[in-house]
């Protein structure tokens, strides 16, 4: 079992600059680590394998845990769990009353390895727990005892508390068996939007054990609300005789689109009629869920609903319309399709740069016929190489200047092990090829990475994974990921671009650590200074951190360096900023301007950004597309307000929180 003070080290995220106040976990960490140890050590010495611990242990642990104070009560609690004694149930429930979470996340845990209805119910107690963290560890607990805890789930659906009916669909959306499939039934019929989403994820989760007829019947319950997410688990399961309910819900004026989304799931050929009727409404919304549709569907018979719906209004109706054609088939319509390319149509190359004809052999860059030596040997001047470059070879190559007043060419290549190259292609396919979200795909989102879009909300609040947090209170993940989408189309970049520069950073501080430059004293990356990029100077200051930070996508990933990013405006975008937004006062426009050339991340973020289009909501760790764009010279200040014209302040700052 994992320790239960594991989780409370400091995080790259709550270590942006040491200061008073920071929270000591870290410094006494190893300490905790040699006192759990021990004290396990000594319980299994004291033990014979298998056999119940002597009433004389149990009563010493239960006074030592009453008497100990963190983090010497870190080890006892961990042993009163180990005991699988239930009689450690009451001792470790009187600590849920504890004033620190973490002891309250650490009895949690060891409550869970306690058998009987008592550990059960201190666990169900924990449920409301006021930390996120605790009420994590007590739905796992109460999961992972299958049949046995349907009841207790059932019972918290009529929690007056609205995380707590959330947290019994979540239990009950990994339990098997017919009474867990009908409560999860009810609580997606009469629940609210977020305990109908994760019990609709949990349904489609359940595969060919979830009853098919109720959800068809959902498909005409009066709330529109019910028959869309009805519509999207019958798509997720696949069963065929959904086919003819979800074709008469394509009239459903709310949710048809999601009918068509179904439909094209299910891959039914005699669907092909009714959803190319479907590319008729009024709706973009249902257009696009027809056409996509369609395109699953692949058959020849919508070729010319198709070919009309290339000339529609809306831009990927024509991207969805253009690729049912060539699946369809029909190369002549295709070909017209991409000789009108719409911004799904071009490769997201994440791994394959645009090149030079320098090259690079030996150590030594060769461009425009002079030799430069690479990092880390460095030069006196400015090389003059484009920063960043591609040679020949695909090595990827930026100018760096040093804390010495000198500069370094050094290779930042994107690495395939880890993952720089990769991209959710599972939930989100098209921005896997293209490097761009679908509307439409989106729209259909309500899970990530296995993940129902609700949890991953709740790891994201503030507080929970981390005091800033990923996203603010009143946001949702969907809601982020389309609006920075939005963003990004405008601008006409896509997700892989805005990532690369900071992987390009990354790259770098991972160099520098694989050489032994980075001040371990002072956990700081003090040789690299700044950057060049596209002809701007991009000030770097990066650390790193004892403790780790946690994803909230089910992904892997963990992060322990922060980065602080800077850049500044010329004169003239002063001016050029004054000139167009004279109605700011001095302190907006001071907003403004940090929050256009101000960048705080770490290693998490190319990630986020790249796999799932990702870049935080309202927090101190957002890191947003339009000051990636201007501070790497991605696009010039003139070319961002043009693509929104007298909206940049409020674009901007709709999500910008000042840093600290």
């Amino acid at each position: 079992m994992k320790s239960p003070w594991l989780g409370i080290g400091t995080s790259a995220r709550d270590h942006v600059r040491p200061g008073p106040g920071r929270r000591p976990w870290v410094r006494w960490a190893l300490a905790v680590t040699a006192v759990v140890l021990v004290a396990q050590a000594d319980f299994r010495a004291s033990t014979r394998q298998g056999e119940p611990p002597a009433d004389s242990k149990i009563a010493a642990l239960i006074a030592a845990v009453q008497r100990e104070s963190w983090p010497r009560q870190a080890a006892v609690i961990e042993a009163l769990g180990a005991t699988g004694d239930p009689r450690a149930v009451e001792p470790l429930a009187a600590l849920l009353e504890s004033r620190a979470w973490y002891v309250r996340d650490a009895a949690t845990r060891a409550i869970g390895q306690l058998a009987g209805q008592a550990a059960v119910r201190a666990l169900a107690a924990a449920l409301g727990d006021a930390h996120g963290q605790v009420r994590q560890s007590a739905r796992e607990a109460l999961a992972s005892r299958g049949e046995p805890a349907v009841a207790t789930a059932v019972a918290a659906l009529g929690s007056d508390a609205a995380i707590v009916r959330w947290q019994a669909v979540w239990i009950l959306s990994r339990l098997k068996g017919p009474r867990a499939a009908a409560a999860l039934l009810e609580a997606f019929e009469r629940g609210d939007r977020n305990i109908r989403v994760e019990a609709g994820v949990g349904l489609a989760r359940g595969g060919a054990a979830t009853p098919v007829p109720p959800l068809i019947r959902l498909l005409s319950d009066r709330q529109a609300a019910v028959r869309e997410e009805a519509a999207w688990v019958l798509g997720r399961l696949g069963s065929p005789q959904a086919a003819g309910p979800l074709v008469s819900a394509l009239a459903d004026v709310d949710t048809g689109w999601m009918a068509a989304m179904a439909l094209g799931e299910l891959r039914t050929p005699s669907a092909a009629t009714p959803l190319t009727a479907a590319l008729r409404s009024p709706s973009a919304r249902t257009r696009r869920a027809a056409a996509w549709a369609l395109d699953r569907l692949g058959t020849a018979d919508a070729t010319p609903a198709l070919s009309r719906a290339l000339g529609d209004s809306d831009e990927e109706v024509r991207y969805w319309a253009g690729r049912g054609l060539r699946r369809a088939g029909r190369p002549e319509e295709g070909r017209t399709a991409s000789a009108q390319p719409t911004r799904w149509d071009r490769d997201a190359r994440r791994c394959v740069p645009d090149r030079s004809a320098a090259t690079v052999s030996a150590g030594t860059l060769t461009a425009s016929g002079q030799d430069y030596p690479l990092y880390p040997e460095t030069l006196e001047t400015e090389p003059q190489v484009p920063s960043p470059l591609a040679a020949a070879d695909g090595t990827e190559l930026v100018v760096a200047a040093t804390s010495t007043g000198r500069f370094g060419i050094i290779p930042v290549t994107l690495k395939e092990e880890d993952r720089q190259c990769d991209a959710d292609a599972t939930d989100f396919p098209t921005l896997a090829r293209s490097g761009l979200h679908a509307d439409v795909e989106l729209d259909q989102t309500r899970a990530i990475t296995g993940r129902s879009v609700v949890e991953i909300a709740e790891f994201g609040r503030p507080g929970y994974l981390s005091d800033d947090g990923f996203l603010e209170a009143d946001e949702d993940i969907v809601s982020i990921l389309r609006d920075d989408n939005a963003i990004v189309k405008t601008l006409g970049l896509t997700h892989p671009d805005l990532a690369r520069p900071l992987f390009h950073i990354w790259n770098m501080m991972n160099v520098d650590l694989g050489l032994n430059r980075w001040n371990m004293a002072e956990h700081r990356w003090g040789n690299v200074t700044a950057m060049l990029s596209h002809g701007r100077r991009v000030r770097l200051n990066a650390g790193d951190t004892k403790g780790g930070q946690l994803s909230i996508f089910a992904d892997g990933i963990e992060g322990s360096f922060w980065i602080e990013i800077a850049g500044d405006l010329t004169e003239r975008e002063h001016a050029f900023l004054k000139q167009r937004y004279d109605r700011l006062d001095a302190r907006q426009m001071d907003s403004l301007i940090r929050a256009l050339t101000r960048i705080r991340a770490g290693e998490m973020h190319p990630h986020y950004i790249t796999w799932y289009g990702f870049y935080e909501g309202r927090t101190h760790w957002r890191t947003d597309p339009i000051a990636i764009a201007l501070t790497f010279g991605l696009r010039t200040l003139e070319e961002i307000e043009a693509a929104f014209p007298g909206r940049l302040y409020e674009v901007v700052m709709a999500r910008h929180v000042e840093a600290d």
